[in-house]
C-alpha cells in the first residue's frame, strides 16, 4: 500500500508540473496562478500546495524534471562523455529532443519566450536549483576535463569562455528556431506532424558546434 501511495504521489506531482508548463506556455509565468493550475488537473489548491510551497518551487521543480528527461535520454545512449564525437552527439540528442519531444519542445518555448524574469526571481530559482542540482554550465565544463577531450583541444583554449560561447550558441540557437524566424524550410518532428516553417534546429546545432569546436581543436594529422 505505500508503495502504491508513493507512486500515485509521484504521478500527481509529475501531472501538476505538466499543468504548470501548459499554462506557463499558453500564459507566461507571472499571469499563471497555483489555482489555476490545481484548476487544470481538477485538483484543489492545497493539494497543489502538498507537493510545492509555492510557484518559485515550482518553477524549479520543473526545471530539474525537465532536465532529468533530456539526460536520461542521453544517458540511454552515451553511457560516459569522453570523445569530443560523444560530447557532440549528446549535443545533437538535445537538439533532437527540443524539435520532437512535445514536453521539451514546450518548456524551451516557455523558457524562451514566456518566462518573464525578475532580478528577486533569477536569484530565488538560483537558490532553489542549487539545492536540487549542479549548475549545468560546471557541469558542462566538466567534460572538457576528461583526459581525451582536453587532449584535442589547442593549449591555451579557456574552457570557461569556449563553455560560455557553445551555450550563448546554443540559446541563440533555440530562440531563433522556436520562433521560427528564418522562415526557409519547415520543422517537421520525428512523428511526421510539421511545426511550423524555420531552421531545422538539430542542423543548425550539428553545424554549429562543429564551426566552434573547429576553432579550438587541434588539427588532426
Amino acid at each position: 500500500m505505500a508503495r502504491r501511495t508513493k507512486e500515485e504521489a509521484d504521478a500527481t506531482r509529475e501531472s501538476v508540473l505538466m499543468a504548470a508548463l501548459d499554462l506557463f506556455a499558453e500564459k507566461g509565468y507571472s499571469r499563471t496562478t497555483l489555482a489555476g493550475i490545481a484548476k487544470r488537473i481538477g485538483m484543489t489548491r492545497g493539494a497543489v500546495y502538498w507537493h510545492f510551497d509555492n510557484k518559485e518551487a515550482l518553477l524549479a521543480a520543473l526545471i530539474d524534471h525537465v532536465h532529468e528527461l533530456k539526460e536520461d535520454v542521453v544517458h540511454s545512449q552515451i553511457s560516459n562523455i569522453q570523445t569530443i564525437d560523444d560530447l557532440r552527439k549528446a549535443c545533437i540528442l538535445h537538439a533532437q529532443m527540443v524539435e520532437s519531444d512535445p514536453v521539451v519542445h514546450k518548456f524551451e518555448f516557455f523558457m524562451m519566450y514566456q518566462m518573464e524574469w525578475s532580478e528577486e526571481l533569477l536569484e530565488q530559482t538560483k537558490r532553489n536549483m542549487d539545492e536540487l542540482r549542479e549548475n549545468p554550465l560546471d557541469s558542462f565544463k566538466k567534460h572538457f576535463n576528461q583526459p581525451q577531450i582536453a587532449a584535442r583541444l589547442n593549449p591555451g583554449v579557456d574552457t570557461n569562455l569556449l563553455v560560455m560561447t557553445l551555450a550563448s550558441f546554443w540559446v541563440g540557437a533555440c530562440k531563433i528556431c522556436l520562433g521560427y524566424h528564418f522562415p526557409d524550410s519547415e520543422v517537421v518532428r520525428e512523428d511526421g506532424e510539421t511545426t511550423g516553417t524555420g531552421v531545422s534546429f538539430v542542423k543548425t546545432v550539428e553545424r554549429g558546434f562543429d564551426l566552434i569546436m573547429n576553432g579550438v581543436l587541434k588539427k588532426e594529422a
